[in-house]
């Protein structure tokens, strides 16, 4: 057996606005992912950045906690939380799913017109995870939902970009394909452009010997030229292939300096 990974590393790029419902968004939608040789073994996604830009203008601006230095941490801890979660702000949920449509919560940040500065930050993955990323499997699908929390959903001017990245992890098996069916052929080669093999959609492998005292250039195309190509030397050269590896389905040719040269082969589906 062998096995092999594929790693894609696709964006996330999500906008929200006033014209977003309290609906949950799904923050990507992933295709699945084909192969014409070989099996799928597995498939596995990473959620490696997610940060949401939230730019809350609507509202009056947020004020900073009133933090003495006779505050204690605790005190402090609590005058922050107040103002994140008490002042006049919106809402953002996090939500995480099995692909099967249901929706469960994760976490949730307050969105605030910040006091001096014109939008937040946030990194959501604090929210999902302590890890370096969020593993979700094959199915597995992040989401978010907006909350009127007493000041509605999104107006005028708010928006919200959630961006980042995901990698899409697959492992496939890719040795070569189990043949059911063989052709044993032999044919002279003479010039250039001497055919070996019509394509065919169907092959899964060739195997080529030259059984001639002359040297012979193969070719992976329709064309051939002496000189160029695969060299199969004279007495016993040879060359073979699984479409598995080498993906090639179409005409074999082969040529000669002059001398009429002998090919033998065995071509698989």
């Amino acid at each position: 057996m062998t096995i092999s990974t594929i790693n894609q590393v696709k964006p996330i790029i999500l906008h929200l606005n006033s014209a977003s419902t309290a609906e949950v968004y799904q923050i990507f939608d992933d295709e699945p992912f084909t192969i014409e040789n070989g099996t799928i073994i597995s498939e596995n996604i990473f959620i490696k950045n997610l940060k949401a830009y939230a730019k809350i203008s609507s509202l009056a601006p947020a004020q900073l906690p009133d933090i003495s230095i006779e505050d204690s941490q605790i005190q402090a801890t609590y005058k922050t939380l107040d103002a994140e979660w008490n002042s006049e702000r919106k809402q953002l949920n996090l939500l995480i799913s099995a692909g099967n449509n249901q929706w469960f919560p994760v976490g949730s940040i307050s969105l605030l017109n910040p006091s001096g500065y014109p939008y937040r930050i946030h990194n959501l993955m604090d929210l999902y995870t302590d890890n370096l990323a969020v593993e979700l499997g094959l199915s597995g699908r992040v989401g978010v939902q907006l909350q009127n929390v007493g000041t509605g959903l999104l107006v005028a001017s708010d928006e919200i970009t959630i961006h980042g990245s995901y990698v899409k992890e697959i492992v496939i098996d890719d040795s070569p394909q189990t043949i059911t069916n063989s052709n044993d052929f032999a044919v002279s080669i003479s010039g250039d452009n001497s055919p070996i093999l019509a394509a065919n959609p169907n092959r899964k492998y060739v195997a080529l010997t030259n059984t001639s005292p002359e040297d012979i250039y193969l070719n992976l195309s329709e064309t051939s030229q002496a000189g160029q190509g695969i060299l199969l030397k004279a007495d016993g050269g040879s060359y073979e292939f699984y479409t598995s590896i080498i993906n090639y389905k179409g005409v074999i040719t082969a040529s000669t300096f002059g001398n009429t040269a002998a090919i033998t082969g065995i071509e698989a589906i």
